[in-house]
């Protein structure tokens, strides 16, 4: 008798866990929710009135590595924008991209460290759309090999 007891607050608890689980899950009828992407939103921009998104803020990296930087641009409601410029302007090294403008409301520009050294060092990267500036930090570390 005891045990039945036990179980009974168990079991609401778990009924009601997973009843939270689908209801912030599943939108309602009439709503009409969109992922959101992940990161600040910058802007208004001027004059186009975007949005802009960059990712990842900033980067650890050894000189031989090439990460890249993705750029989202939307609109005021959180669509995307496509033919929108954006530059990357590095501070060392170079930024290649497929597109400078955006495509489904994404450009990716990988970045290469500039070749020489393989002292630590931090640089940067401003990444421009319109008037909005974001600036990402890439911080490089010596490669190590052989442990």
């Amino acid at each position: 008798m005891t045990s039945g007891k036990l179980w009974l607050p168990c079991v609401v608890g778990m009924l009601v866990c997973l009843g939270c689980l689908t209801w912030g899950v599943l939108p309602s009828a009439s709503q009409e929710r969109l992922p959101q992407a992940a990161g600040r939103r910058y802007g208004p921009t001027n004059p186009g009135g975007y949005y802009v998104r960059v990712e990842p803020r900033a980067v650890t990296m050894s000189h031989n590595q090439h990460p890249q930087i993705t750029v989202t641009v939307e609109n005021a409601a959180g669509q995307p924008v496509d033919d929108v410029l954006a530059t990357f302007t590095p501070s060392e090294g170079t930024v290649t991209t497929g597109s400078s403008s955006t495509r489904g409301g994404t450009v990716v520009g990988t970045f290469t460290a500039a070749p020489g050294s393989d002292s630590p060092r931090t640089a940067f990267l401003v990444v421009t759309v319109e008037n909005v500036e974001v600036t990402v930090f890439i911080d490089m570390v010596p490669a190590v090999f052989g442990r």
